[in-house]
């Protein structure tokens, strides 16, 4: 079978009572969250927007959502990181559609989404579709927040 974009030889598996797209996905949840000390969700949906009304009611357009691979949130239980775990960050593996699914959240929610690529002993994190480009940045935890992450990609200042 020919894979399109976005679907790198994804291999649903199973671990604890989460299912998860990848076994790269269930090996970052296994490295990286599961004892990150952060409270967090597998898979939670967002809505993106609602069902939109066209012709008097008569025509409908579905509703959107977008459910990244994880949300961890701080101790306050704010949202602290949006992760989407990707196999790299070039146009195979983030497709035009996922693109406009972290624009949409973003627009939404205020809350930019962090694409991952993991390695073993750490991940590659960048947020896409900014208007300033910056590489990746290596972490090793989730002890930064976005601004942390902006600024260390704009050499130490987040204003520039």
């Amino acid at each position: 079978m020919k894979q399109k974009a976005g679907t790198w030889f994804g291999e649903k598996t199973h671990y604890k009572n989460y299912v998860f797209d990848s076994k790269k996905e269930e090996a970052f949840f296994r490295g990286f969250i599961e004892n990150s000390g952060y409270k967090f969700d597998v898979h939670k949906s967002f809505k993106l927007h609602p069902i939109i009304e066209m012709c008097n009611g008569v025509l409908k357009l579905r509703s959107s959502s977008y459910a990244p691979d994880f949300v961890l949130y701080d101790d306050k239980g704010n949202i602290s990181h949006v992760i989407d775990v990707k196999n790299s960050f070039t146009s195979f593996a983030i497709d035009s559609a996922a693109a406009l699914r972290f624009k949409l959240f973003a627009l939404k929610y205020k809350i930019p989404v962090e694409v991952v690529v993991p390695r073993v002993k750490s991940f590659r994190v960048k947020i896409m579709g900014t208007t300033k480009k910056f590489e990746p940045i290596v972490k090793y935890d989730f002890n930064y927040n976005v601004n942390d992450l902006v600024g260390e990609a704009y050499g130490g200042n987040a204003t520039r």
